[in-house]
């Protein structure tokens, strides 16, 4: 394996998913908080997307569209770059040849390589993760008497500190069972499916390299990957950002499994899409910025 070629895909991914972490920052706050919106059975704050974005920017200011930006930052310079840094590794150890045409590639080893790059580069940026969600849905959450929690931290350093001295170091690696389920269905399905589209669009003559044939596989693999990896996404909010009592223990759902049961029974199987439309928005132009960025660097940068 070339250590050279690896490190170019480590460094390329992470800065390629800066980039489209910066631009679609917005749209992952507001997904953040619709899919915690009506957590346990509570009453809805927020009528979709653009409601969601009107009322933050209202009551916290313009700001308020960019929580989470540090610690986002910070998770895709590990997770971005591992994810789609280690996607062609992983593919070639499992017995494809360097330099093997992507069309005869079988599409199994191209999703077990997605899948294995998703899990083990979000178990490692899980701590970043946790932050994230947690600066996102600060002063969202209510406590038992219904009443609004006053805001908890102060900035991503703040929070980091405050869980390590609240839940332990472990604290960090909270809801690290849906983070990885959620980056393995969405490596796997972003993944293959961009490099099986796109192969195939190719192959037969539907587009030529380009920009143009980027975004059009980029649409196709981000809505497949929206799909399969929304539940999962639901579930890794709600498990990370519920409120904890005075013991440091959460107050709503135990874990990931409890976490969907009882989503499901209280507020009906269809509540793990909620804030599908707004986590499809994001996850295609992310899609397209990536792989647009990725390419023009190889281009240029070999």
């Amino acid at each position: 394996m070339d250590s050279g070629n690896v490190f170019k895909g480590l460094f390329y991914g992470g800065f390629a998913s800066c980039v489209a972490e910066t631009v679609t920052m917005p749209i992952d706050v507001c997904k953040t908080r619709l899919q915690m919106d009506g957590a346990g059975g509570g009453v809805k704050l927020y009528n979709g997307t653009m409601d969601c974005a009107g009322k933050l920017v209202k009551s916290e200011g313009a700001g308020a569209l960019f929580k989470g930006l540090p610690p986002a930052l910070l998770r895709q310079s590990t997770y971005g770059s591992l994810r789609y840094g280690l996607y062609g590794p992983i593919r070639n150890s499992l017995g494809v040849k360097p330099g093997t045409p992507k069309h005869e590639i079988p599409l199994s080893k191209k999703i077990l390589a997605g899948a294995g790059a998703g899990a083990l580069s979000s178990a490692v940026a899980n701590p970043t993760d946790l932050v994230k969600v947690r600066l996102q849905t600060d002063g969202q959450l209510k406590g038992p008497d219904g009443a609004y929690l006053p805001k908890k931290y102060t900035g991503m350093g703040h929070a980091f500190s405050s869980i390590v001295k609240e839940e332990g170091v472990l604290g960090l690696w909270k809801g690290v069972g849906p983070t990885c389920g959620r980056a393995t269905a969405l490596a796997a399905a972003e993944l293959a499916t961009y490099d099986e589209v796109k192969t195939q669009f190719l192959h037969k003559g539907l587009f030529t390299e380009g920009l143009l044939c980027t975004c059009a596989t980029a649409f196709v693999s981000g809505f497949v990957s929206t799909v399969a990896s929304s539940p999962f996404d639901v579930v890794k909010s709600r498990v990370m950002g519920q409120p904890l009592d005075a013991a440091g223990k959460p107050t709503l759902y135990d874990g990931m499994v409890d976490c969907f049961l009882k989503s499901s029974a209280k507020e009906g199987p269809m509540s793990l899409y909620n804030g599908f439309w707004p986590n499809f928005g994001r996850v295609v132009p992310r899609v397209t910025i990536v792989f647009i960025v990725m390419e023009q660097l190889k281009k240029n940068f070999g």
